[in-house]
């Protein structure tokens, strides 16, 4: 729904909701539903005090989950279509400098295609200031939470701490689904942020006897795995940059790497979303 923060309100395959899907009744700017699937741009989850330097420049942006900036802009405002048709579509945001506080112009656009049983979704960022500007983005689906859970996936390392918590170290992975070796997802209210994500993950819903793999570009190299207090849902986040991020360059914490555009630079990654 692009007028509704470019959202996938519903991704399902039968009778099965691969997306925690939004309810036409629920769709609303001022009350976000946790469902469906939005991108996040151009940065990922917080920034803390909604601050940050870049190049040794100090900037201070809106404040949507005070005092902190959280998950960028796309998710906040209506998106343009370019282009659909009964397979895809493709849809961009024209984002002009200060709004939400951010003083770089960029355009972001997301394609969405389905092809048998599998749906892939691109983002691309472009930077249209005349100065460089920081970037980092992801995708933000949530999932039903309706049955045992299992999960694969590879990661070298985890941060210490929720993301709410803004951590500066990392550890080898404690919390492990190995690619080789399913585990059951904790129900209880947690979220780890992985570090050195290797793109492939597996979401099998046990008794449903239901499994859909997911690919991520290699860009997407963080991965974000949530479950909020109540457990309805849970969320499986690749993104391009940890917690944070720009602070964390800035301060040369855990050597993240510095993201950022010249002028009419662009930033693409994708996932694809297979249904077993």
């Amino acid at each position: 729904m692009p007028e509704y923060g470019g959202k996938i309100i519903n991704f399902s395959c039968d009778d099965f909701n691969i997306f925690r899907p939004i309810p036409l009744d629920k769709i609303n700017f001022e009350k976000e539903y946790k469902g469906g699937s939005f991108a996040l741009v151009p940065f990922s989850n917080r920034l803390k005090n909604a601050e940050f330097y870049f190049e040794d420049m100090f900037y201070k942006i809106n404040a949507n989950a005070f005092p902190h900036s959280i998950h960028g802009h796309g998710n906040y405002v209506s998106w343009d279509v370019i282009k659909k048709t009964n397979s895809s579509a493709v849809i961009k945001y024209e984002h002009n400098s200060n709004a939400f506080g951010w003083p770089w112009d960029y355009q972001a656009k997301q394609s969405f295609s389905l092809k048998d049983l599998e749906c892939t979704m691109e983002l691309t960022v472009k930077n249209k200031s005349n100065i460089n500007m920081p970037v980092g983005f992801g995708i933000h689906p949530f999932f039903n939470f309706d049955d045992e859970i299992q999960l694969k996936f590879k990661a070298e390392k985890e941060w210490i701490g929720a993301p709410e918590e803004f951590p500066i170290k990392t550890k080898f992975v404690e919390n492990n689904f190995h690619i080789n070796d399913k585990k059951k997802l904790w129900k209880i209210q947690k979220t780890v942020c992985y570090e050195n994500f290797e793109g492939e993950i597996e979401i099998s819903w046990v008794n449903k006897n239901k499994k859909i793999k997911i690919n991520a570009d290699k860009v997407f190299n963080h991965l974000i795995v949530h479950v909020p207090k109540g457990g309805k849902y849970f969320c499986i986040e690749p993104v391009s940059h940890p917690t944070d991020s720009f602070n964390l360059v800035h301060k040369k914490i855990e050597n993240i790497k510095n993201q950022f555009l010249k002028p009419n630079e662009s930033f693409t990654g994708f996932i694809k979303i297979g249904v077993n």
